[in-house]
């Protein structure tokens, strides 16, 4: 869940972003189809981005995350006495649950009305009369207006007046350059990303370049006289209801598309300006991937005792084997039900309560990684290795030196987890060994 939400904003940034300089920078130039496609690329790639976990790989001493192996925290485990207990653990309320549910209803919601436009539009075509001809059909409805969507072109069926040529041409255009694509495309983006209010205008950004594009075409192909063209604009009155997936000549931003083919066509050399992307891709994937961790040289003071570079307490003060809630080994998952290898042991414990380094060490690895959430890696010596999952948050950072005993982070329920708990591992010479072994 916790994956979804990060993922959610990761890429919600990224696209806001690009539409913002894109807006800024881009939007006032004649290079509609180039501006087309930039504005439909910008979807994609922050979906790309987001979902990237590293832009330069290293491979020299690079952390390993371990496969991700919870067991949950509400079933029964097995206690070193040989008696069997049943541990229930409190589950604390997430708000971060409360934010994925609101999330979901709007997604439903949108979804919802997605799917109503589609068969609105359908139902109106199936109650009309419809006059096939070669590349387009025409629809003659209960419209107040003509426009297109897919290969259809609605008519007002009670127009007493016949449909101006010109305005034919416009919606075929529409038709040619297949815009109705990218209107279902943008409506379906809507409804994963519903709560980024930059999505609206993009949206509106891209109906508009729709426009330019046409009303560039048709003024070319058609020979027409831009003087007509012009008055049929400024005649033409706004309607109030219309769908986001169809296009139509009456549409709201008459005004700018007036501005747009009055305005001289943009130098060639203007396009230099789309370079200015490159590099901001380039920042967005930096800054929004990370690189794997360079493990330093293990370097202890000389007056560190050997007891203390081997696991040997338990990384949460005052607590009993009691508080474990799932044993390490194979056991069965909660949810899945069926066999799994736990590669650790969970502790029940408050959200916010101190976790200790369990050996002297290294920090490798303290950041958040996806189903772990927040994660710590320990590098000791003599091959041991020790992982603490689903923190709060860090009392530490990479490439830190510490000591036995010393708070490194707080218990939590980042990550795929049910509620705030501990997850701890023991690795030596690479292979999970039992915990329990090591806590004294």
């Amino acid at each position: 869940m916790n994956s979804i939400i990060l993922f959610l904003i990761k890429s919600s940034i990224v696209f806001t972003l690009f539409y913002l300089v894109f807006q800024l920078i881009l939007s006032k130039h004649t290079f509609h189809q180039l501006n087309r496609i930039i504005l439909i690329a910008i979807i994609p790639f922050s979906l790309y981005v987001a979902n990237t976990s590293t832009v330069i790989p290293i491979t020299t001493n690079t952390i390993e995350i371990p496969a991700f192996t919870e067991m949950g925290t509400n079933f029964t485990t097995e206690i070193s006495n040989g008696s069997t207990n049943v541990i229930h653990v409190k589950k604390s309320y997430n708000y971060l649950n409360l934010l994925f549910y609101v999330y979901i209803l709007g997604v439903l919601f949108s979804l919802f009305s997605f799917v109503k436009s589609l068969l609105d539009i359908y139902t109106l075509k199936r109650n009309s009369e419809v006059k096939k001809l070669e590349n387009y059909a025409l629809i003659y409805s209960d419209v107040q207006e003509v426009f297109s969507c897919f290969n259809w072109i609605f008519i007002p069926k009670n127009n007493t007046k016949q449909v101006d040529n010109i305005i034919l041409e416009h919606e075929k255009k529409h038709i040619a350059h297949k815009h109705t694509i990218d209107l279902f495309f943008i409506e379906i983006y809507k409804v994963f990303y519903w709560f980024n209010p930059f999505v609206y205008y993009y949206g509106k950004s891209l109906k508009s370049i729709h426009e330019y594009q046409v009303d560039s075409d048709v003024l070319r192909n058609q020979q027409l006289d831009i003087t007509k063209y012009l008055g049929l604009l400024k005649t033409e009155i706004e309607n109030t209801s219309r769908s986001n997936l169809y296009s139509h000549f009456r549409h709201p931003l008459i005004k700018k598309r007036i501005t747009m083919i009055t305005k001289p066509k943009s130098n060639t050399i203007q396009k230099l300006k789309y370079l200015l992307l490159l590099p901001l891709a380039f920042l967005c994937m930096v800054s929004f991937t990370k690189q794997n961790s360079i493990i330093p040289d293990l370097v202890l003071p000389k007056t560190t005792k050997d007891k203390d570079t081997k696991p040997s307490i338990s990384p949460i003060k005052n607590i009993t084997k009691a508080d474990i809630t799932a044993k390490f080994g194979p056991a069965k998952h909660p949810i899945l039900k069926s066999m799994r290898h736990h590669n650790g042991i969970d502790f029940r414990a408050a959200n916010g309560t101190p976790i200790v380094a369990t050996a002297d060490g290294v920090i490798s690895n303290a950041s958040y990684e996806n189903k772990w959430g927040n994660l710590i890696i320990i590098q000791h010596e003599n091959g041991y290795e020790t992982l603490y999952a689903h923190l709060s948050k860090f009392n530490c950072k990479p490439n830190q030196t510490v000591k036995k005993g010393e708070v490194i982070g707080y218990t939590g329920s980042t990550g795929m987890v049910t509620g705030p708990h501990l997850h701890y591992s023991i690795k030596h010479n690479k292979e999970y060994v039992n915990p329990i072994d090591f806590i004294e």
